[in-house]
Parts: C-alpha cells; structure tokens; sequence
C-alpha cells in the first residue's frame, strides 16, 4: 500500500458503513478528512453520524470521484441505482469497488460497473467498530494481487480477514455476520438469569460480556476444541453440569444451528431474488 493515506469513499451510510469508518480511523489506517459518505439525503443520522467522525458528508457522487477505495454499503435492491451514474459513465470506473451489500455476486457487481472495473466481495461484521470484525473477501475477475493485498490490509486493521470461495459466502453471512446478534442475546439471556437468582442488573452485563469474550480468546489462543475446554469447566456434578444439561433439555444446541440455517436459507433467498431481476 502507498505511503500516502487512502481515499476511501462510502456509497451508503448505515451501520456497518459507520462502523467500518470508525474502524480505519482507530487504527490509523487514513483520517477522516480522507473519507467521503455519500448517503441519500434523507437520511439524516447517517450524515450527523458521519459529520461526527469529521468525515466530508455529500450527498452527490463525489465519493466515488474522489477515492481510492469505494466501498458500496447500500441494500442488495438498491445497489443497481447506486451505480448507476457509474455504468452511464458519468463516473470514471478507475477505482477498486467493495461491496458488502449482502446477496450481490461478484459476477452481478461486475455486470452493474463498466468492464474493466475491479470488484471485490466484502462480508464484515459490525464488532469492526471496535477493532474485532471477523471479515473475508471474494475477489472479482477484473481484481489484481494489490486490489486483494489492499483489501486485506483494510480489514485486517478493523479485526481478521479471510480470503474465502463465493459459494462460502452465504453460510459466513449467517455466521459471522449475522453472529452478534446472536451473542447479544445470549449476553442478555445470561445476564437476565443472573439477575433472576439476585446479582445486581449492571453487574451481570459486566460479567456477562466480559465471559464471551474471554471464553472466544480461549479458543482463539488456545487453538483447543471447544469441547475440550467445555469439559475443563465441567467438573462431576457440578454447577455447570447441571447448566449445560438444562441447556440440553431445552435444545440450546439445535436451536443455534437452526439459527444458521434459517439465516443461510435467506441469504441465499436473497442471492435468488438479485439473479431473477
């Protein structure tokens, strides 16, 4: 990567846009008078969100104009519109394009943007606000080594970074993507029955959140099964045996890999809607 900050220039402001932003800044990657947000002019929050970054807010396509980098950030169905400037060729094509608009192919990305256009499938998740996404990549046919090596230098600065298959992409989603939401329901369902056996509401979110996250340093660090380190916790009969038996009796297991699956299956609903247009 050059020496000189990058541009990077976001088409769509929402969540994972603002997250992604904050995330460049915090570890030193550009600043934010190097980025541009072009988001539809109602949508205010996004701006203010933006503004507050010190982040140039427009809502014309000076984001693209002027950067590097453009990461599309919009709605799967909106994301024709978005670059449409571009295909028209009121827009020069010059610049590396990650999208991270769930369900759009590579293939669908590259047939939106002129030929030549390098493309790169993005699948972060919003923990890159704090420096801890879990992201991987696909790259596009046009995408060079130092499209990927930038791409990967972006990510890995906002947490780790994976180059995957694009048939991978649509179980990621549901993993890594939609996983957060999962893990903040389960913070809040540990912390409720702590408070339901007497702790202090504020104390269980502390202890709550913090054991998640010590709990996925162990299996990152460690490298161990998380079986294994279920049964180091596990002493015979214990407390924490009979918590996992009643997470066993009322299908803790099955309902997460349900979770998954019902979140695949959409992902994919979602790939099939985008093809059929």
């Amino acid at each position: 990567m050059a020496d000189k900050l990058l541009k990077i220039g976001f088409i769509g402001g929402g969540k994972m846009a603002q997250a992604m932003a904050q995330g460049f800044i915090s570890a030193g990657l550009t600043k934010g008078d190097s980025m541009i947000a072009s988001c539809h002019p109602s949508d205010l929050a996004s701006a203010k969100a933006f503004k507050a970054s010190r982040i140039i807010f427009n809502p014309q396509y000076i984001a693209i104009q002027k950067s590097d980098v453009v990461i599309v950030s919009v709605k799967p169905s909106i994301v024709p519109i978005a670059l449409g400037d571009i295909k028209n060729g009121n827009v020069k094509a010059d610049k590396l394009f990650l999208s991270i608009a769930m369900g759009v192919t590579t293939k669908q990305l590259e047939k939106l943007l002129p030929e030549e256009s390098r493309v790169i499938r993005v699948m972060p998740n919003t923990p890159a606000l704090v420096r801890c996404a879990a992201s991987v990549f696909v790259t596009g046919s046009n995408a060079t080594k130092s499209d990927a090596k930038i791409t990967k230098q972006l990510l890995e600065s906002i947490g780790t970074c994976e180059e995957v298959s694009e048939g991978l992409l649509d179980p990621i989603t549901a993993l890594s993507g939609s996983g957060p939401a999962y893990i903040y329901v389960l913070i809040e369902a540990l912390a409720d029955g702590a408070v339901k056996m007497g702790l202090p509401r504020d104390l269980a979110y502390r202890l709550a959140s913090q054991t998640v996250l010590g709990a996925g340093k162990m299996v990152q660090h460690t490298k161990t099964h998380p079986a294994i380190l279920k049964d180091d916790v596990t002493s015979p009969a214990g407390s924490t045996a009979a918590g996992l038996h009643a997470l066993e009796e009322n299908s803790f297991r099955a309902s997460v890999i349900a979770a998954i699956q019902a979140a695949t299956q959409r992902c994919r609903e979602v790939s099939n809607e985008g093809r059929n247009k």
